[in-house]
């Protein structure tokens, strides 16, 4: 890579949340690499190693929190960066990155895949993509889409469930690389300096219709267990109000800090991941920190929670499939959960991404 120029690309920052840190480690990977992005909000604090990322022309404040009015005009916004001479263009995808014409003629495009965008392709899993506004330019963005994933030279998924997307959608193979968790960070001690109930069941994410947090205040109303409520995001209010209503203690904790996020995991009973993610980076780290997880039996979690060794799989989102699933993870082992979450690490992530881009950025 020493002779290679090399550009990393990714969609919106507007958060330091899971394709944000593939983003960062991309960065801390190649040192030398130029970055881009659609939008960057400028409170987002990633370690870049203090380079600027060139953005598009969407990255104005009053459009960056408007993804389905601004949506139809990214792959237009990606295209206005020209070109480029690089030999190699690594991307973060889970909307239109792979759209942007980057690179020198004949560059390695690469894509790591978080997702074909959600919005275009799979929107009733997320009910921000089924808005109205987007259902006419949702035909004319997939013929966009397959364009663009047309021009890359290899994909890699974040799991074999983005993986058998990619083969439905875009009718390409694509090998699956887990992305990086901070394995070691989450399993170290904390200073328990947090004022929390005992035996609390946990929700973590942002706070966004589909993450189904309501559902965990139900739950640990029908188990009589403390609940902890914690992230940011529109449903804020709501979440309290419904706090305030619980017949059991519910502590709602709004932005926590990554320490905080690392107490909490490590204190928790259980953390109980109600949601369909594409991988899902927040159980890994609550196996991390020897907490087991109780997730729906979707998407990436089928990939990272094993029943009965370090959490449970329901089949159902309903506060009887989680009832039981809390049940059968009373006896599961902290270091048990500690050993599987290892084979996450960033150490694995980063070797095998390194081999990936070796492979297509030969000269």
């Amino acid at each position: 890579m020493q002779a290679q120029r090399l550009a990393i690309v990714h969609e919106w920052v507007d958060a330091r949340a899971g394709s944000e840190q593939v983003f960062e480690a991309f960065a801390q990977l190649y040192p030398g690499a130029d970055l881009y992005a659609l939008s960057l909000e400028p409170d987002v604090n990633l370690e870049l190693g203090g380079r600027c990322v060139r953005t598009t022309f969407l990255d104005q404040p009053s459009l960056r929190s408007k993804r389905a009015v601004t949506l139809p005009l990214m792959p237009l916004a990606w295209q206005r960066l020209g070109r480029s001479e690089h030999d190699v263009v690594l991307m973060s995808h889970h909307a239109f990155a792979a759209s942007n014409g980057l690179g020198r003629p004949g560059a390695a495009r690469l894509a790591y895949v978080h997702t074909p965008a959600r919005y275009v392709w799979t929107p009733e899993l997320d009910g921000r993509g089924a808005t109205p506004l987007l259902a006419p330019a949702r035909w004319a963005l997939r013929a966009v889409d397959r364009r663009a994933a047309s021009s890359l030279t290899s994909m890699a998924a974040n799991s074999r469930e983005v993986a058998q997307r990619i083969r439905r959608f875009w009718g390409r193979d694509a090998r699956v690389i887990h992305p990086p968790v901070d394995t070691e960070y989450f399993s170290r001690p904390t200073d328990d300096a947090m004022e929390l109930p005992e035996e609390f069941v946990l929700a973590l994410g942002r706070w966004i219709p589909y993450k189904n947090h309501l559902l965990v205040i139900d739950v640990a109303e029908s188990a009589g267990m403390p609940a902890v409520i914690a992230g940011a995001g529109p449903l804020a209010s709501r979440l309290r109000e419904r706090a305030s209503e619980a017949q059991v203690p519910v502590v709602v904790i709004e932005r926590p800090t990554r320490e905080g996020v690392r107490e909490l995991l490590r204190r928790a009973a259980a953390l109980i991941f109600p949601t369909q993610e594409d991988f899902g980076i927040v159980p890994v780290e609550a196996m991390a920190a020897g907490t087991p997880v109780v997730a729906y039996a979707r998407g990436g979690a089928t990939e990272t929670v094993v029943e009965g060794h370090s959490g449970a799989l329901v089949a159902e989102n309903s506060v009887q499939s989680y009832m039981e699933g809390l049940l059968r993870v009373r006896d599961v082992s902290p270091d048990e959960c500690r050993t599987h979450a290892k084979r996450f690490s960033r150490a694995r992530f980063d070797q095998e991404v390194r081999d990936w881009v070796a492979e297509f950025a030969k000269t």
